[in-house]
């Protein structure tokens, strides 16, 4: 199998568990949650920015570690994390052990995205990265979308939540054997023997100060603090609103997962129209279906419309910082995009419980009208044009 369709395919399924389930599964059932464990919205968006909290820690970890061990151990690492959460979710007695589960579980996705991006660099041709980057970011949304169906068939079987989250188990023990069996036969120490990096030595914080480094990392941010409100408590908004559909959350997630098969373009459209516009683009989605939920999440109509230009968004956004950063930071690929990840954790760690708490004084759909507002506040933001693929190493 050539290179490029094994990390594609390994980076796929890996982004599914870690960003489906492992992260955005607490927000999907946060209604049950609620419910079982007796949580009010300050605490629902506390927990939520504890898995945010554990997203950085990984990432902290995975650029400290990534020169000196290689990606593929981070990768198992995540894999790890996401089962151990997941598990530790499923079988959680009181609200201590559900916080520490999702919060292991959320550290999947700072393990074992990243990586990918030294991966590509290793094995894959210049001219296909920004794609293959692109299928290993929008693995996100077979994962959502996996996630609201595993949640309608349980309502449906009559089962208790608990029997989705094995079923999310079972899914990330299946993903850690694909990325077994794909990707211990690359070689390591490539990137570091052609970029001109030196193996284990980290880069100073100086070194991400360049052309680009700037706006990448406020949109990162921002897009942070607003994705994880928006996962925290989107499905907890539609199904306290009475949505005219039966199980309207996890219906959400579905859409939601659907529409950010978009991401797959990502590549393709910075090659045509640049980052500038693909940016904007991006952030309108982002802004428009974020705000539109707010507004009238009671209407099935608007819900619909809201999934899909916030999932067609997200993962735009999600592919765009993985080539913008590879862009910027071309020499050392997954420290500069893990160093984007980084604010786009810090960002994280802040807006659920921020926005949680106006959401609990001035009611959720007020505060996704202010998270709407938050992420358009970067449509100035100016990103830089891209070099040719051909050029990229």
């Amino acid at each position: 199998m050539k290179g490029g369709l094994r990390v594609g395919l390994a980076g796929f399924a890996a982004t599914a568990v870690a960003y489906g389930p492992a992260r955005t599964g607490y927000g999907l059932f946060a209604p049950d949650f609620r419910e079982e464990f007796g949580l009010s919205t300050g605490t629902v968006g506390v927990i939520g920015s504890g898995i945010q909290a554990g997203f950085l820690l990984a990432l902290l970890a995975t650029a400290l570690l990534v020169a000196r061990l290689g990606p593929r151990l981070l990768v198992a690492a995540g894999g790890v994390s996401a089962t151990v959460g997941m598990l530790l979710v499923a079988f959680s007695p009181n609200a201590a052990t559900l916080a520490a589960g999702v919060l292991v579980a959320g550290m999947a996705a700072g393990f074992c995205w990243s990586p990918y991006n030294d991966l590509a660099q290793r094995t894959v041709r210049a001219h296909s990265r920004a794609r293959v980057l692109s299928v290993v970011s929008t693995g996100t949304t077979l994962g959502i979308a996996a996630s609201g169906l595993v949640a309608l068939a349980a309502v449906a079987g009559g089962l208790p939540w608990r029997a989705a989250w094995l079923v999310f188990v079972v899914g990330a023990v299946l993903c850690a054997v694909l990325n077994a069996l794909l990707l211990p036969r690359m070689p390591d120490g490539a990137t570091t023997r052609e970029s001109g990096a030196v193996p284990g030595r980290r880069p100073s914080v100086g070194w991400l100060s360049r052309v680009g480094s700037a706006p990448l990392f406020v949109v990162a941010s921002s897009f942070g603090a607003v994705n994880a409100f928006y996962w925290s408590f989107n499905a907890d908004l539609v199904s306290s609103a009475g949505a005219p559909l039966p199980n309207a959350g996890p219906v959400l997630y579905a859409a939601l997962g659907v529409a950010g098969f978009t991401g797959l373009l990502t590549g393709d459209l910075v090659d045509r129209v640049g980052l500038g516009p693909t940016l904007k683009l991006t952030l309108l989605c982002l802004g428009a279906g974020a705000g539109l939920l707010g507004v009238a999440p009671g209407s099935l109509a608007v819900v619909g419309a809201s999934a899909v230009l916030y999932g067609a968004g997200v993962m735009l956004m999600s592919a765009l910082l993985s080539v913008w950063s590879s862009a910027v930071f071309d020499e050392r690929p997954s420290e500069g995009f893990t160093a984007a990840l980084i604010f786009f954790g810090v960002g994280g760690v802040v807006g659920p419980a921020a926005l949680g708490a106006l959401g609990g004084a001035f009611g959720l759909g007020t505060a996704f009208v202010a998270a709407a507002a938050l992420i358009l506040l970067n449509l100035p933001v100016t990103a830089p044009k891209a070099r040719p693929a051909e050029d990229s190493r």
